[in-house]
C-alpha cells in the first residue's frame, strides 16, 4: 500500500463482531514472510473481501466494497450478540527513512 508516496506494510489485523467474523480474529501478516506479497484465498462467502474491507475501514472510514459500499450499522457482524462492540484494529509500518514506524489505527463502526 502506498501513502503519499511512503509505503504501508500492515502487519495485524484484529477484527470482532464485523462482517462475518463474530468473534475476535486475528491475521498477523509478519508470519506470512517479509515479501509483502499476499494471497487471500477461499470458498465463496468465507470472509476474503472483509478482510479487504477491514482494512481499508480501518484506514478511510469505510468499506473497499464497490458494488456494496457498507458503514456503520451494516459492517456489524449479524453472527455476534447485539451486545457485543464491533471493532478493527490495524497494526502497520511506514518507512520513514531507513527504519519502519509502526502505528495502530482502532476503528469502531456506528452499531
Amino acid at each position: 500500500m502506498e501513502k503519499g508516496g511512503s509505503k504501508l506494510r500492515p502487519l495485524k489485523l484484529i477484527m470482532s463482531a464485523f462482517g462475518p467474523y463474530a468473534g475476535s480474529t486475528e491475521v498477523d501478516f509478519t508470519s506470512l514472510g517479509e515479501r509483502g506479497l499476499y494471497l487471500i484465498t477461499g470458498d465463496t462467502g468465507a470472509g476474503k473481501t472483509t478482510i479487504f474491507d477491514a482494512i481499508t475501514f480501518a484506514l478511510y472510514g469505510e468499506a473497499s466494497s464497490v458494488v456494496n459500499r457498507k458503514n456503520g450499522a451494516e459492517l456489524q457482524s449479524q453472527f455476534a450478540a447485539a451486545s457485543v462492540e464491533p471493532f478493527v484494529e490495524l497494526v502497520f509500518s511506514e518507512k520513514e527513512g531507513s527504519e519502519d514506524v509502526p502505528y495502530t489505527v482502532r476503528r469502531v463502526p456506528k452499531h
